[in-house]
């Protein structure tokens, strides 16, 4: 069996990265560099994410 892997757009404000399920609450702050690999949790929808971030691919 093979691992269902999700993946979709992140929305980002004023530099923060916003949860893709909830689109409520603020879940990190993006460096400079643009890239990310962490997981990280929600305390709004009690759900924990992987982040694979890099925005230097996308300029």
């Amino acid at each position: 069996m093979q691992k269902k892997i999700e993946s979709g757009k992140l929305v980002t404000k004023d530099g923060w990265v916003i949860c893709p399920r909830c689109n409520m609450m603020k879940l990190l702050r993006l460096p400079p560099n643009g890239k990310v690999k962490a997981f990280v949790y929600c305390r709004h929808c009690k759900q924990e994410r992987y982040l694979d971030i890099d925005l230097s691919l996308s300029q």
